[in-house]
């Protein structure tokens, strides 16, 4: 029996991890230069609710979820017609929404009261997919065989001979200039820079503040994550949140909101990720120009659709 699977444009996004790893140097900040990195000065706190709103060193180097999207449909509409080349109908669906992607609420912790109050540390169900509505055409299913010529080998070399290098996606990518593995190396950058201002003095400070305020409420947590790592609370995956659960939670926000959690640990972050911009920056607006050129193109294919 021949084996299908479900591919779909959302692939691309999945793509990233495999494509970061041949995509030239790793930033700067690896684990040690992590651990050996001068500690950045934070001279203010601002009141920040949510990070959305903050402005952030690296937000000019990475894409929007709008213009992730733009660039993987593009590139997938352009996969399409390379595998009509190969005699296969493949429909890369809807265009990509990424709610995951541009909602960075609780990027620094869990700090959404709204959702707190409502499901506790376990996720909207309306918002908990890829934002994407699963009624929608998803695409089709393909054999092995047509999965290989739509992603390639998956080790960056050529299927049969004829079939372009990443399959009929890596030629899509490559059509309008998009290296997926300068974006993931972007990306890689910003989570090291989170990782620091995490593990930084400052946000064990914040902590401890954290902590005593949940001891006031008759909540015994040692540490941030303890909280929303509580073993009650995911013993079913897909049970709804318990009271305690989710009084649990609330007070955790409120906690957070009223030693300026996010605000505290967002001007450690401002300073983590302007060092690493600072050591980064000719790469970064290297990739920058490449993606805003990227862009261009990909706004030309959708355009002509």
């Amino acid at each position: 029996m021949v084996k299908r699977v479900l591919v779909t444009a959302a692939v691309v996004i999945g793509a990233l991890g495999a494509a970061a790893g041949c995509s030239g140097p790793a930033p700067q900040s690896s684990s040690r230069a992590s651990a050996e990195a001068e500690i950045p000065v934070v001279t203010a706190s601002p009141t920040v609710s949510n990070l959305n709103k903050a402005l952030l060193p690296l937000d000019q180097y990475v894409a929007t979820a709008d213009q992730m999207s733009d660039l993987q449909y593009a590139s997938a509409l352009l996969a399409s017609d390379c595998m009509k080349r190969y005699g296969i109908a493949w429909d890369p669906g809807e265009r990509p929404v990424l709610a995951w992607f541009r909602d960075r609420t609780n990027r620094l912790g869990f700090v959404d009261e709204v959702n707190a109050a409502k499901f506790g540390y376990h996720p909207d169900p309306a918002t908990a997919g890829d934002g994407q509505n699963p009624d929608k055409k998803r695409g089709v299913q393909l054999t092995d065989e047509q999965a290989r010529v739509l992603q390639g080998d998956g080790d960056g070399q050529k299927s049969n001979g004829d079939i372009p290098e990443g399959g009929c996606f890596g030629e899509g990518r490559r059509k309008i200039g998009w290296d997926p593995g300068d974006t993931m190396w972007v990306q890689m950058i910003w989570n090291d820079a989170t990782q620091r201002s995490l593990a930084d003095k400052r946000a064990t400070e914040l902590n401890a503040r954290w902590s005593s305020c949940m001891a006031e409420s008759g909540y015994r947590y040692d540490k941030f994550e303890d909280a929303q790592d509580d073993r009650r609370w995911w013993k079913q995956d897909d049970a709804p949140a318990s009271r305690a659960e989710i009084n649990t939670a609330v007070a955790d926000v409120r906690c957070k909101k009223k030693i300026n959690y996010v605000g505290a640990l967002t001007a450690v972050l401002v300073a983590y990720q302007q060092q690493a911009v600072d050591k980064n920056a000719e790469r970064l607006a290297s990739v920058r120009g490449k993606t805003d050129e990227a862009l261009k193109k990909a706004a030309a294919v959708l355009g002509g659709r």
